[in-house]
């Protein structure tokens, strides 16, 4: 890996995720970036995972810490698709089980089975901007950097 050690990676991101201020990263975007320092890319790439907080869209869907995943390894392979076939089913497996990982760890793939508030609404945004799920969320981003490191630095299964 090229870029920053894992642990000043995490550090970092982590620290962009929990700022209340305008530094603050949604959940993909803290994954991706995640993604992004590990392999010294340019971390305003984030940009791209803009509209995945919230569980896409803010509509509770899959955890942003899951598509920023999928978006971070998507980068990853974007430059390697044409040297090995079978990177991109690999990959695709190894999406599979951190999903299966994730939810057999935190009970739920869906933002707002995991939150528990309607992030959809200025109302429910609200009351989890004041509840302790904004600390569970950085448990999940957090859990999801760890699960990356081995597979952004090369093509194997997440660690068991």
């Amino acid at each position: 890996m090229a870029g920053h050690p894992p642990e000043q990676a995490k550090a970092e991101t982590l620290a962009r995720f929990t700022d209340p201020g305008p530094g603050h990263i949604n959940c993909a975007q803290a994954v991706l970036h995640y993604g992004l320092l590990l392999r010294g890319l340019d971390p305003e790439l984030i940009v791209d995972a803009r509209y995945l907080g919230g569980g896409i869209a803010a509509m509770g869907e899959a955890c942003g810490a899951l598509t920023g995943a999928a978006l971070a390894l998507g980068l990853r392979d974007s430059a390697l698709d044409h040297e090995d076939p079978n990177l991109r089913p690999r990959t695709t497996e190894s999406l599979q089980e951190l999903l299966r990982k994730f939810t057999a760890e935190f009970g739920s793939r869906r933002c707002v089975e995991l939150t528990g508030y309607d992030l959809s609404t200025p109302e429910g945004h609200k009351a989890f901007g004041e509840s302790e799920a904004r600390k569970r969320c950085a448990d999940y981003v957090g859990w999801m950097c760890d699960q990356l490191t081995p597979l952004l630095a090369g093509r194997e299964a997440p660690p068991a």
